[in-house]
């Protein structure tokens, strides 16, 4: 991917290239005009000269606008899209263009014996409009085209390793490279499209890891070891992608602006960087989330046995944890510290930090009777 400052850059040289060309073509057309004219613009010197100077102005201003429209924006939409395509997908779609091509050529050849250009007229429509066709259905037969060519598609099972989902990319920002969770959500594939990871977001990594602190240091190289991880992966495409906005120093700012230019949605779980994805209409995926929804769904009035580990912070309460994390509080559970009882649930809760439940010890379970410690005595000072 191309730098902004030198996109900046090409659209002015286009401009001002478009700008010479309109005023070239301008006074041409206008010197051709008045050519073949009689009237006052042709009698007089100083105002045929005024006119072609007003022709030439506006080809230039026409051209000058139009000239990046009609160069740059077609330029960086062609990388963008054969950069994002599978190889299938874009040998379909120049094995479309070539049988385009040589339909229209053979329509030329039959159409133009029309008198008064109309077989150049209509050659032409039906070119464009074949050219049109071709890439269309050569993009999405692919499949077909691969079977003609002796190649089973990767649908039928013929090929060694699966396809990648060709879905929406996805965006990858620090936080998720430190959890490291999504190493195993590619594998499991739930990724819908290729995983992009912007090379801003792996110097941000490679800051953490070298730094002093022992903490932030594991946590860098914990993300670089998912990097590795993932690129060595078979269940997903991970792409480094190298476009920068240099005017933009924040991180969260210019991986927003990379999911709006790449049309890629944003995995996150900085809930900053969340918030302002939402409001820039970026799609976000949060592997918290996710987890949330995954979670086994334990309702009121539910009998189930738990581990009490620990003694809960209100008194007689004690505190339990199923495998996932979710903390279970059990009242009259102290007494049970280190045992597994059976509670039923009572209420389930659910916050931005996750998942809680309060449950009650059953009435089958005994309870242990209170030791009380004798009271230490006074020695009465002297």
């Amino acid at each position: 991917m191309h730098a902004a400052r030198s996109i900046r850059r090409t659209r002015t040289l286009s401009r001002v290239i478009g700008a010479v060309l309109g005023f070239v073509v301008g006074i041409l057309y206008a010197a051709f005009i008045l050519s073949d004219s009689r009237s006052v613009l042709t009698q007089n010197t100083t105002v045929a000269g005024a006119a072609l100077l007003a022709a030439g102005a506006a080809g230039a201003a026409s051209l000058a606008l139009a000239a990046p429209l009609l160069s740059v924006d077609p330029y960086l939409w062609l990388e963008r899209t054969l950069d994002e395509a599978p190889p299938s997908q874009v040998i379909g779609g120049l094995i479309g263009v070539l049988a385009a091509l040589l339909i229209s050529a053979l329509v030329a050849v039959l159409l133009n014996p029309l008198p008064w250009g109309i077989g150049v007229i209509i050659s032409i429509t039906a070119a464009t409009a074949l050219v049109y066709v071709g890439v269309r259905t050569g993009s999405r037969r692919r499949d077909a085209l691969a079977v003609v060519f002796g190649r089973a598609p990767a649908e039928q099972g013929m090929d060694d390793e699966l396809a990648p989902i060709d879905g929406q990319p996805v965006i990858i920002d620090t936080s998720v490279l430190i959890d490291g969770r999504i190493v195993d959500v590619a594998a499991a594939g739930f990724v819908p499209g290729r995983l992009l990871i912007p090379g801003f977001v792996l110097e941000e990594l490679q800051r953490v890891a070298d730094s002093a602190d022992p903490f932030r240091r594991q946590k860098g190289r914990r993300g670089l070891g998912v990097v590795e991880a993932l690129q060595k992966g078979e269940d997903v495409v991970c792409e480094i992608v190298d476009l920068d906005f240099p005017g933009t120093p924040e991180v969260d700012s210019r991986l927003v602006k990379l999911a709006r230019a790449r049309g890629a949605a944003l995995m996150t779980q900085d809930y900053n960087l969340n918030r302002l994805a939402q409001i820039e209409g970026v799609r976000v995926l949060n592997l918290n989330d996710l987890a949330n929804a995954v979670k086994p769904i334990v309702a009121a009035g539910e009998s189930m046995a738990i581990s009490i580990v620990k003694e809960g912070k209100e008194p007689h309460q004690g505190v339990g944890y199923f495998e996932d994390g979710t903390m279970v509080v059990v009242e009259n559970g102290s007494d049970h510290v280190d045992e597994t009882v059976t509670v039923t649930v009572t209420t389930v809760l659910q916050t931005t930090a996750g998942r809680m439940i309060f449950a009650s010890l059953n009435a089958d379970e005994p309870a242990k009777p209170r030791v009380l410690r004798p009271a230490r005595a006074k020695v009465a000072q002297r």
